[in-house]
């Protein structure tokens, strides 16, 4: 049973990086292709995004925080979960305070404004930063693929 909740969280946590890597490669930069009128894409896809990232970000967690609390007396295994669960924190905790806010602001934009220079720097910081997400991402998967590897040796 144990081995299952961290092979869980591992097969959860590469789903997120694979999921967001191609978000990050192929929808984000056409939702920024033209700002703000390529922000309509946003809109489009907002609440399949929603149905997709709530369900999933919620059983990352879980598994994360279940696979701690059995593998709680094993430091090895404890050092690498407690690794991706910061990770996955300092990514969730981003995720609220900038990346959310700044995305509804994009999607309520009206397609006929102006593109100006400060949407345009702030469009190019978003990206920049979820690409830092993403590395985040990769570490927690990372670290957990470590700890299953031990878990299961």
């Amino acid at each position: 049973m144990n081995n299952t909740i961290l092979l869980s969280a591992m097969i959860i946590l590469w789903l997120i990086v694979i999921a967001s890597s191609y978000q990050r490669l192929y929808t984000m930069p056409r939702w920024f292709s033209n700002p703000p009128a390529s922000f309509e894409r946003i809109r489009r896809q907002s609440k399949a995004s929603q149905l997709f990232w709530l369900p999933v970000t919620t059983l990352s967690l879980i598994s994360l925080i279940a696979s701690l609390i059995v593998y709680w007396n094993y430091a090895n295994l404890r050092l690498y979960i407690c690794a991706a669960l910061a990770c996955f924190v300092i990514n969730g905790v981003s995720t609220g305070v900038y990346f959310v806010k700044e995305i509804l602001i994009f999607a309520r934009m009206q397609p006929d404004e102006p593109q100006t220079a400060e949407l345009l720097n702030r469009t190019s910081i978003w990206l920049k930063w979820t690409t830092a997400r993403n590395v985040l991402q990769t570490v927690s998967a990372v670290c957990v693929t470590i700890a299953y590897q031990h878990a299961v040796h």
